[in-house]
């Protein structure tokens, strides 16, 4: 059975972006369910999740980074906040998949067509982006910190918090 490949593959962003889909047969579906959650209300205060370096986060690292934070926020503080996830997954992810083990010479094509398959999408993050921001009141930075923290487990690069009043 296939599995998924470790983050850190995929986390540099050296090599060009991909992002041409008229080529691709089959795009592999983006895993992020809602990018805007709670109440679009006027919140005074906003937290948001930063990250240090230019680096790119697959989908499924971004749901679970926002299930994480809206999971502790639901708990927590009920529906008095808004989540926005503000990086789309753009980048298609491609792996040459080689074949190994006993007899692989005999259907396997080494590096020949070696383009590879997509498997998976990623967002491309520049340094100091914001790749989530949860808008709370005043009572509730404290619990939007924790959320955010937590969130920030999930990405595969160091990250800043940041704590900002609205206007």
């Amino acid at each position: 059975m296939a599995t998924l490949r470790p983050g850190k593959i995929d986390r540099r962003t050296n090599n060009p972006s991909y992002t041409r889909r008229e080529y691709i047969r089959v795009l592999p579906h983006i895993k992020i369910t809602h990018f805007d959650t709670g109440p679009n209300d006027k919140f005074p205060y906003e937290v948001s999740l930063i990250v240090k370096n230019d680096v790119q986060i697959r989908h499924n690292s971004l749901e679970a980074a926002r299930i994480a934070a809206n999971r502790y926020m639901e708990k927590k503080s009920g529906e008095d906040y808004h989540l926005k996830i503000r990086v789309y997954p753009f980048q298609v992810l491609r792996e040459n998949p080689v074949a190994t083990g006993h007899h692989a010479d005999r259907y396997g094509n080494g590096m020949r067509l070696s383009f590879g398959k997509p498997i998976s999408r990623a967002a491309r993050v520049k340094k100091g982006q914001k790749v989530m921001t949860l808008y709370v009141h005043e009572k509730g930075v404290l619990r939007a910190r924790e959320a955010i923290r937590r969130a920030a487990m999930k990405i595969p690069m160091g990250t800043l918090t940041e704590v900002r009043k609205v206007s």
